[in-house]
């Protein structure tokens, strides 16, 4: 598990760097900051772990796709959420080859 460092985008443009996704990453919480994957071939589902429970009942993670040869852009991340121990929102991916993400923050 990497915690994934947060590149800005600026008004002079970003060249934005990604790197091959794990299995299971995190990131640091900011309603500004988005989670850019871009998958070659295989259908993959991309997944936000939403922690925690509201009224008995455990709130569902945020699940997109299964995606294949495209991009998403998924967020923001906001503080809602994080895990409250380690205070990081935790990103999954069902499959790892030709997965590359990045974290942006606009």
């Amino acid at each position: 598990m990497a915690l994934l460092a947060v590149q800005q985008v600026g008004i002079l443009g970003t060249n934005v760097t990604y790197s091959a996704a794990g299995a299971s990453d995190t990131a640091a919480p900011d309603d500004r900051t988005f989670w850019h994957v871009k998958v070659a071939g295989t259908a993959t589902t991309l997944t936000v772990v939403v922690p925690g429970s509201v009224y008995g009942q455990a709130r569902p993670d945020i699940a997109v796709g299964p995606i294949t040869s495209a991009e998403r852009m998924i967020g923001p991340l906001v503080a809602d959420l994080a895990d409250p121990t380690t205070g990081l929102i935790t990103l999954t991916t069902s499959q790892q080859t030709g997965v590359t993400s990045a974290l942006v923050r606009v």
